[in-house]
């Protein structure tokens, strides 16, 4: 092969196979959670914030599905300046899934000894995690924020938290050898009539007239809770999916009993959700759930079912915890919070993953003075190098830390970008546009691609030898 030839493959070479490996890796955009200051839930709260020492360690890596996590820890030096003992009332709000919240880890400590807090959900952020969506645009706003913290139960347009319900219990058991497809046929007017189902997988509305169905392999409970006016339920059974070969394999027994709506919906609740495994009270689970349940009756015109619940602790939302710090007067303490965090991947623009981590400063606004942050980065080996920031940062010679330092607050809330290189080249660039314009069909046509130029310049010599050979 000669000279021109061996540059010309090289060069192709040294485009497409580690961009072909970098598509096949997995999704090319993956939505973290950004870290969030502490903040003072009294907007006028005397306390003031002498110094805070943030640290980010990435030094062991955390599983983290396509991005990468590492480990926050905020430590503030906060002082009480009056005569006087001040119960301050403190909140910590991040994006996350109330489903994640036993493995981010959360440690609150006041001097060293840990502080117990509680956890309040607030609204699904729909806009987070998009690409150019930026993290302070995904709610928070300390007004927003505060409203969230409250044990005032929600009011729904459609039930109240005390009204009765009548609740249809359904035992049905297959007589037969075969599954049977259980329906339960009724109308109702969803002006008059709410309807929340256990159990059943199909659902079928024409106007006022409704059917819902359940496989049954074995003996099956299902229920259906009534609010507002009753109705008349018309049971059959089927032996196939499409609810066209009856069957009378089947034997249902239904019992009926009037009960109170909120005792049973929590009950409901924490049957079919994981209710955060316990983190979260019963009012915030009621809020959170009756919320969703409202928004469900709502849209599917007065029916629900535990699928249209149990999605929220999968939603990513703000998630704020609360706790109480006691200050006597003219003193000082140590307030540190410690959680595990997430980046954002985004492999849309480079060959390598970019991880950016954001960290939301704005609610330290709140306190009477904010001064002296100082920020540490331990990077990871695999993206050892920040690439870009909204602050300089210096790198300690000889290893993985960056720091910096600052008299008061950015103008802007923090973010920084990781990469496996001290600088993004061109050709990450370009690497990186291909496989976004290719999408899923990058690895394989960028495969071919590489088989194709050395098929190419393989029977381009060969064609030489040959003639040579003549």
């Amino acid at each position: 092969m000669n000279r021109p030839e061996t540059v010309f493959l090289a060069a192709a070479l040294l485009f497409i196979l580690p961009a072909a490996a970098a598509a096949n890796a997995g999704p090319t955009y993956w939505p973290g959670h950004p870290s969030a200051t502490i903040m003072s839930v009294d907007a006028h709260s005397p306390i003031s914030v002498e110094r805070e020492d943030l640290i980010f360690d990435f030094s062991e890596q955390i599983d983290s599905d396509y991005t990468l996590g590492g480990r926050v820890t905020a430590s503030y030096e906060m002082l009480n300046p009056t005569n006087r003992p001040q119960q301050v009332q403190m909140a910590f709000p991040f994006v996350g899934r109330l489903g994640d919240l036993p493995s981010v880890e959360i440690e609150i400590t006041a001097d060293g000894k840990t502080v117990p807090y509680e956890i309040y959900p607030g609204d699904v952020v729909n806009n987070y995690g998009h690409p150019g969506v930026k993290a302070k645009e995904a709610g928070f706003a300390f007004a927003n924020i505060v409203n969230t913290i409250t044990e005032d139960l929600y009011e729904a347009q459609n039930f109240a938290a005390d009204e009765k319900g009548k609740l249809y219990t359904l035992k049905v058991r297959p007589t037969g050898a075969e599954r049977i497809n259980f329906a339960v046929d009724f109308a109702f007017d969803s002006a008059q009539t709410k309807i929340l189902s256990s159990g059943f997988d199909r659902y079928e509305r024409n106007e006022s007239e409704t059917r819902i169905a359940a496989w049954c392999y074995e003996p099956k409970t299902l229920e259906l809770l009534v609010l507002g006016n009753d109705i008349a339920l018309n049971t059959s059974a089927y032996a196939d999916g499409e609810l066209g070969e009856k069957t009378n394999l089947y034997s249902c027994q239904i019992l009926s009993e009037e009960v109170a709506f909120k005792p049973y919906f929590m009950n409901y609740i924490k049957n079919h959700t994981s209710a955060a495994s316990g983190m979260i009270s019963d009012s915030q689970l009621y809020n959170l759930y009756a919320k969703s349940l409202d928004k469900s009756f709502t849209q599917n015109m007065g029916f629900s079912c535990e699928h249209d619940l149990t999605g929220q602790e999968h939603y990513r939302r703000i998630i704020t915890l609360v706790y109480q710090v006691d200050f006597p007067a003219h003193s000082q303490k140590e307030v540190s919070v410690s959680y595990h965090t997430l980046g954002t991947m985004d492999m849309t623009k480079t060959a390598s993953p970019l991880y950016t981590f954001d960290y939301i400063l704005n609610p330290a606004q709140n306190w009477s003075s904010f001064n002296n942050l100082h920020i540490e980065i331990i990077t990871p080996a695999r993206a050892p190098y920040i690439v870009d920031s909204n602050i300089d940062f210096a790198k300690k010679p000889g290893s993985n830390t960056y720091t910096a330092t600052l008299a008061d607050l950015p103008q802007a809330d923090l973010f920084f970008t990781l990469y496996s290189k001290e600088k993004i080249t061109l050709l990450d660039r370009l690497q990186g546009k291909f496989i976004r314009n290719l999408g899923y069909l990058a690895p394989l046509l960028l495969g071919t691609a590489a088989i194709l130029i050395i098929s190419v310049l393989f029977a381009s010599r060969l064609v030489s030898w040959t003639k040579k050979s003549l």
